[in-house]
């Protein structure tokens, strides 16, 4: 409680100076009806004012030590605690009363209009970066390789051959590599077949095949074999020469785009078609790409990729580099992640904004996210308004609560002043009537 004079002290006290002069005027002037009426309004202003600064003080103290239901709040501070409690935690907080001021809130709205201020995004966008270059410095580096690299082994040794197959192939006629492909292998024939070895080997072929035909003909197809090579009609060099340049010449209008090309492409194409349904094939594609996917270096590749990118984004002004954020151009790994998190921030807030199913959902979750957290915290504030109230000594509670209501105590104790006098004015007309 105030120790200052307030208002309905000094009206209290004004009036018991008038109830003392207008005592001394009634004992001056005993027939005076003025002076008799005036000591009556007087003392029925100072009997009301006294009686309700007793009521408001018996509230909170004794009143000149009067013992008798006075002190009302520090005689029953837990009554008044427990009460307080139940009110912050059943009426202020109540369920109803949290999702209707909840309701009232607009959250999304608000949230939008906040994470679209400039600082905010940035705010964003630099805590992100450095929770990354944290995590990526505390990283166990070849164990997180090793782990990224068994996963992408078993991702690529898990893709069904067949399929592999005819994507690969369907890649290969849509870009036209497998074309380049063709023509680089007939060329590497053709070069091949050109040389003087390949002629041997023509020339070698030829001669065995004579010979096996030889040794298994009659004699007079030995003396015509034998006759012919003496007489030259049989030059095996000039056969495997002829063949080797047929050969070359097969190969030349393979290595250009021809309907020779064409046609023995489209065979290819059928050949592998029809092949990728055998399981020989599949199984050897299978092994195949076992083979490959285990000979790929990725533990080192990985390894030497998470050290790198650690150096690169460690230690780096990420404030400047935010500055730049609207540049096309990464030219480092850190520009790179702070561009990439810039636009995936402004795609979110696009989202938010644009469609209406994610807007309803996050507002929905929001809303369901503010009201439990409310909810929950509710024994909380009990506690606390409990805790506090129990801390507080008897002159401190008084304080708090006449505080909280000081003008309306004022009033009452005026209002007794005031309704006393009026009273003891109609009290004093009425004997007045009644005695004529």
């Amino acid at each position: 409680m105030s120790s200052n004079w307030n208002t309905a002290d000094k009206t209290l006290l004004c009036s018991a100076f008038a109830f003392l002069a207008a005592l001394g005027f009634y004992i001056m002037y005993p027939d005076n009806v003025i002076a008799e009426g005036f000591l009556f309004v007087v003392e029925a202003a100072l009997v009301g004012g006294v009686a309700d600064w007793f009521a408001v003080t018996a509230l909170f103290k004794k009143p000149l030590g009067f013992p008798f239901h006075t002190a009302i709040l520090p005689n029953r501070r837990q009554d008044f605690i427990d009460a307080s409690v139940h009110m912050v935690q059943n009426e202020f907080f109540s369920k109803r009363s949290i999702f209707k001021k909840l309701s009232k809130l607009h959250l999304l709205p608000n949230l939008l209009t906040y994470l679209k201020r400039p600082e905010i995004r940035r705010m964003v966008i630099t805590l992100l970066f450095n929770e990354i270059s944290v995590f990526i410095n505390r990283l166990d580096k070849e164990a997180a390789a090793k782990k990224i690299s068994n996963e992408i082994r078993k991702t690529l040794q898990d893709i069904p051959a067949n399929i592999l197959i005819h994507e690969l192939g369907q890649y290969l006629k849509r870009s036209g590599k497998d074309k380049i492909i063709f023509e680089n292998l007939v060329n590497a024939a053709k070069n091949t077949a050109a040389n003087e070895d390949t002629r041997r080997k023509i020339e070698n072929i030829i001669e065995n095949y004579a010979g096996q035909q030889t040794q298994s003909s009659n004699s007079f197809s030995d003396l015509m074999t034998g006759l012919a090579q003496m007489l030259d009609l049989v030059n095996f060099r000039e056969a495997s020469e002829i063949m080797q340049k047929h050969l070359v010449e097969f190969l030349e209008e393979l290595s250009v785009d021809s309907p020779l090309q064409r046609e023995v492409l489209y065979q290819c194409h059928s050949v592998i078609s029809d092949a990728i349904d055998t399981v020989e094939f599949r199984e050897l594609i299978y092994s195949i790409q076992v083979d490959a996917v285990n000979s790929l270096p990725l533990d080192s590749i990985i390894q030497d990729a998470l050290i790198t990118l650690d150096s690169k984004i460690s230690k780096v002004d990420v404030d400047k580099i935010i500055d730049k954020i609207d540049s096309k151009k990464s030219d480092s790994p850190a520009e790179f992640i702070c561009n990439f998190l810039s636009k995936q921030f402004d795609r979110l807030i696009e989202l938010l904004e644009g469609n209406s199913t994610i807007k309803t959902s996050v507002e929905k979750f929001i809303f369901d996210l503010a009201a439990r957290s409310a909810m929950t915290a509710r024994p909380i504030f009990a506690n606390i308004a409990q805790t506090s109230l129990m801390n507080l000594s008897d002159d401190q509670l008084n304080s708090l609560v006449y505080s909280k209501a000081e003008e309306d105590f004022i009033w009452i104790r005026l209002n007794g002043s005031i309704v006393g006098s009026i009273i003891g004015l109609a009290l004093f007309i009425i004997i007045q009537v009644i005695s004529i």
